[in-house]
């Protein structure tokens, strides 16, 4: 009788067994989970590109109360732009001007004085950027026996041909294509005509202005 106990403990053993081989799978699953997890969390990411480097514009020169003339393959003066300072950006080969005048006549006589607090002017493309007060001047080619300051006549068709005025806060300035356009809202008069707009689109070839948005202003027409 003394034995008994020892054989019921014995008997217990087989059965402590079985019920760790039967939880035996879901303890390795659940320890090939974790250490799958461990694998994807300690992983390394995706491999990431390096940012490319920006290139370094800044100014490679600095000129205080200077003046540039450019000049035509003939020699003749294309354009003068002066600038009580300049900084020059090689990347983008823009010349950055504080209180910048510009003045450039074409091949036809045509002539455009351009004036602003600050300007940017882009060599490669002759866009001409202007912002701060910025006022723009597109004059007809001198004319002989033309009556009043900056006004000529066509005596073939009776239309007068003056000075066209532009105002704004910024201005840019097509030189190669001879466009004036502005997405702010500007002044721009002729003669005795004065017209504001929100948006101007000027093509000083032919003649065409473009204003969109809210337009008012006077009109005053040609007398016969």
């Amino acid at each position: 009788m003394s034995q008994a106990p020892l054989t019921r403990g014995f008997n217990r053993g087989p059965d402590w067994l079985a019920r760790l081989q039967s939880a035996l799978p879901v303890v390795v699953a659940a320890g090939l989970a974790g250490f799958s997890w461990w694998l994807v969390s300690s992983s390394p990411g995706p491999r990431q590109t390096a940012p490319a480097a920006k290139a370094d514009d800044r100014p490679d020169y600095i000129l205080s109360r200077a003046r540039i003339a450019r000049f035509d393959g003939n020699g003749r003066l294309e354009a003068v732009l002066d600038g009580d300072t300049m900084r020059h950006r090689p990347v983008s080969n823009a010349m950055e001007v504080d209180a910048m005048v510009l003045s450039a006549r074409h091949e036809d006589g045509r002539s455009v004085h351009a004036t602003a607090r600050q300007g940017e002017w882009v060599e490669p493309t002759g866009v001409v950027t202007l912002s701060g007060g910025a006022d723009v001047r597109l004059m007809p080619a001198p004319t002989s026996g033309a009556q009043g300051a900056g006004v000529s006549g066509d005596a073939g068709t009776g239309l007068r041909t003056g000075t066209t005025r532009v105002v704004g806060e910024g201005l840019r300035l097509d030189t190669h294509a001879r466009v004036l356009s502005s997405t702010l809202p500007v002044t721009m008069t002729r003669d005795r005509s004065e017209v504001r707009s929100q948006t101007l689109q000027h093509d000083d070839v032919t003649g065409l202005t473009l204003l969109g948005g809210r337009v008012h202003g006077r009109l005053d027409g040609q007398p016969r």
